[in-house]
Order: C-alpha cells, then sequence, then structure tokens
C-alpha cells in the first residue's frame, strides 16, 4: 500500500498538536497551503505538513526516552530511530504510535546520540538516516555492528539518497535492508513484527 501523499485537518491537527479548527483556520487564512475537495474537506499534502512541523517547532526537546508500551507476554520491542530532521521525528511519533506491534520507541536527532542510546539501551531494531552532520549513518551503523550483543539488533535505513549518492558515502554493511523516503511506514510495522516473531522462536 502507498504512502499517504495527504492529510485531513484531523490527522494534521494530532501531529501539530493543535485544534482541527486551529488547522482549519490556518488553511483559510494561508498559513497552510491545502486543497479543498468537492464535498467541502480540506486536504494538506504531506510536504507542506512537514514544512509547517518544522516551522512551529524547530526544536524538540528530551529526545531521551518516548515510550509506547504495550506489554503483551513480556515481548515488547526496544526500537531506534536516528534522523536528524526534527519534524520527521515528530511523524514517526505519532505513526509508531499507531503499530500493533508491542514496541517502545526511542528517537535521536543525530548519529552520536544514537550511538549512546544503543550503548545504553541495546534496542532490537534501529532505523536511521544516512545523510547526518558530523557522523553519517554508516559510519554508525559499523560503530554500532562492532559493539558486543549488537549482531542480532535489524539494523534499516531509512534514506532519500540514490544509490550513487550512497556509493560515494560508503559502503552499506551485508545484513542491513535499505527502505526509501518517504518513509514507508506499512514496510516499518512489517519489519517491527518479523523481528518480534524471532526474538520470540529464539526465546522458545
Amino acid at each position: 500500500m502507498a504512502e499517504k501523499t495527504w492529510f485531513s485537518t484531523r490527522t494534521a491537527a494530532t501531529l501539530l498538536k493543535v485544534s482541527i479548527r486551529t488547522v482549519q483556520n490556518w488553511v483559510d487564512t494561508g498559513k497552510i497551503n491545502a486543497t479543498v475537495t468537492v464535498g467541502g474537506h480540506r486536504r494538506i499534502p504531506r510536504k507542506e505538513l512537514i514544512k509547517h512541523l518544522a516551522l512551529i517547532n524547530p526544536i524538540i526537546n528530551n529526545f531521551s526516552t518516548i515510550p509506547f508500551r504495550i506489554d503483551i507476554r513480556n515481548q515488547v520491542l526496544r526500537v531506534l530511530f536516528v534522523e536528524d530532521d526534527y519534524a520527521i521525528l515528530r511523524l514517526c511519533e505519532m505513526k509508531f504510535s499507531e503499530f500493533s506491534v508491542p514496541h517502545e520507541l526511542l528517537l535521536a536527532n543525530n548519529a552520536y546520540q544514537g550511538m549512546l542510546m544503543v550503548g545504553k539501551y541495546q534496542p532490537d531494531v534501529i532505523f536511521t538516516d544516512l545523510n547526518m552532520p558530523d557522523i553519517n549513518g554508516i559510519q554508525m551503523i559499523n560503530e554500532i555492528l562492532n559493539l558486543p550483543g549488537m549482531k542480532a539488533t535489524k539494523i534499516v535505513v531509512v534514506t532519500g539518497m540514490d544509490a550513487s549518492e550512497i556509493d560515494k558515502m560508503g559502503l552499506i554493511p551485508d545484513g542491513v535492508v535499505v527502505l526509501p523516503k518517504p518513509i514507508p511506514f506499512n514496510t516499518i510495522e512489517t519489519i517491527l513484527s518479523q523481528q518480534a516473531c524471532q526474538i520470540a522462536a529464539i526465546g522458545f
């Protein structure tokens, strides 16, 4: 299933953490560019919403732990998402909360912070962007793979870079999955489900 390229005012309000009426007013006054259907429903393009998220909240504080914990049979995945775009992290916060797979979500806004979280929490699944300042995603992945106890961790790259751009950055280690942007959240939920099943099978 393809990812949505537009959002309703209700979804936009949830993402922006404001009322639906506020979003409607922003659309009506031109603060957010949107289209209106024949039935009068406002539809906000994905790129426009991401841009507005960044404008109203350029700095998201305290990315240490954002939990969405549903404890079923004590099998809760610990998931780390590393991304330097604050708006995308906010989007992940909302979308991951809708997943049926029990998990705890950790967010990091740069590779250095991501590595610190890996050392502290030893996540079961790591999603990471590649194009980040100071330490890029490939450098971070190689550092993580050298840490003890991380061989069973599933690592997934989520990037808007094409193959030639990635090749210039370096080689992605074997076993690392590469997903394109816009982020395919349906695929991500499937990956979480598969990892949870694998961990459960090892446990038994």
